[in-house]
């Protein structure tokens, strides 16, 4: 690894362009797309056991095969963006929602079929997370990085929100779901990849030898808080084989792991706790967890305020602190009095979500421009390793001790254990 500093850059600006904020918007809707898809055998599941004749075990398996994909590509699309550029790769990863939207009435009533195009599907989420956000990362200063990319997270939800939405629309229309689930795939990837492709600029490109906006925009003369630079001379990879033997990125990449059993273990037992556990009716169990969504979409951008404005660009502590206060929140949440419950739950989340303000500034802040892609794509591989394993190990949690009680637990603890990972980071 090798430190490096850039010299005759021209500062143009104290402020991100106006265009930075287009390329954002443009990203958030590409990646949008890929959960409108993945979102469509939840919204229609009940459906397709019904013409199917099969059971909730083999449509789940229908959920963990884009799964699958979504946790293994990134590490490859990584390295692929890097050497073909963010463009052509958003494209193929939309290319796999358009084909796999386009078969799905192809496939008829085949099962297997099925299978494939939906771990197609999660080949399209699994390129744009390697590449989409971190390249919209570049184009902003380390001043607003956080903030702006903390909107990118918060607002990715929305997609899943569509699909809730609009499928049950269509379906009463007299669409079938293979139809609906077709047109939900295909044409938003169609329309934003064209917008995409003909709007964004690839930073790199645009901005030859230049590693991020950092280098393009100044501080404001006087500014009383300028941005960190504490951690600027430390060793950055230019590789993917140096990005793995950096102690820095494998230290985020177990906190984004950590972080990842919380959230998506919260969503496997939280519901469990609560209707077995706390005696609460299936409806009001979903209603009280509903309410927290709000709370988690505007944790992200709270977190990326925090991390730039409160902690000068630096991303560790925002990370300590969400962590923190998760892991402790959730280790309490059993004694927890049922007047509280609702409120209690939402700041647990909005706690927990704060990462999601620093999460897609890691790799800009860690690693040489040539290497942005491919350590983004190994930080979340290993951070999607946490969320495929938090629903198995907790189940098999659950069924060993008969309560919900000692996952909830466990979730609070691997929380408590990431702030160490956080402050490692030195990020």
């Amino acid at each position: 690894m090798t430190t490096s500093t850039l010299t005759g850059v021209r500062v143009t600006s104290t402020r991100a362009p106006l265009y930075s904020w287009w390329v954002l918007l443009v990203s958030l809707l590409c990646f949008m797309t890929c959960f409108i898809g993945l979102n469509t055998v939840a919204v229609f599941g009940t459906v397709i056991q019904d013409d199917w004749g099969i059971n909730a075990t083999q449509l789940s398996l229908l959920t963990t095969a884009s799964m699958l994909t979504f946790c293994v590509v990134p590490v490859f699309a990584g390295k692929w963006a890097a050497r073909i550029g963010v463009k052509k790769i958003v494209v193929i990863g939309l290319l796999c929602n358009v084909v796999s939207g386009i078969l799905i009435p192809v496939v008829g009533e085949s099962y297997t079929g099925m299978l494939v195009l939906r771990l197609l599907l999660g080949c399209c989420g699994g390129v744009m997370n390697a590449s989409l956000a971190t390249h919209a990362s570049l184009w902003f200063p380390k001043n607003r990085r956080g903030f702006a990319t903390g909107l990118l997270m918060g607002f990715l939800g929305v997609g899943f929100s569509i699909t809730s939405f609009a499928g049950p629309l269509l379906t009463d229309g007299g669409m079938s779901w293979e139809i609906a689930s077709m047109w939900l795939t295909v044409v938003p990837s169609i329309a934003c990849g064209a917008l995409f492709v003909l709007t964004v600029k690839d930073f790199h490109q645009a901005h030859p030898g230049v590693p991020s906006m950092d280098a393009l925009v100044a501080e404001p003369v006087g500014l009383r808080r300028p941005h960190s630079t504490r951690f600027d001379a430390l060793p950055k990879p230019g590789s993917l084989a140096e990005a793995l033997r950096s102690s820095r990125v494998w230290w985020s990449s177990l906190y984004g792991a950590g972080t990842a059993i919380t959230l998506y273990g919260l969503s496997y037992a939280l519901p469990l706790f609560l209707e077995q556990d706390r005696g609460m009716t299936l409806l009001d169990a979903s209603a009280i967890i509903g309410v927290t969504f709000m709370f988690k979409l505007v944790a992200a951008p709270i977190g990326g305020l925090m991390s730039d404005r409160l902690f000068r660009g630096e991303r560790f502590q925002t990370n300590m602190t969400g962590a923190g206060l998760a892991g402790i929140m959730v280790v309490a949440l059993p004694g927890i009095p049922a007047s509280t419950l609702g409120i209690y739950l939402c700041m647990m989340f909005l706690a927990a979500s704060l990462y999601g303000g620093t999460y897609w500034a890691w790799a800009a802040e860690l690693s040489q421009p040539q290497a942005n892609y491919q350590t983004s794509g190994l930080i979340v591989t290993v951070s999607n390793v946490g969320a495929v394993l938090a629903a198995p190990m907790l189940g098999l949690i659950i069924d060993a001790t008969g309560s919900a009680t000692y996952a909830m637990v466990t979730i609070g603890v691997l929380g408590l254990l990431s702030v160490e990972c956080a402050r490692r980071s030195r990020l």
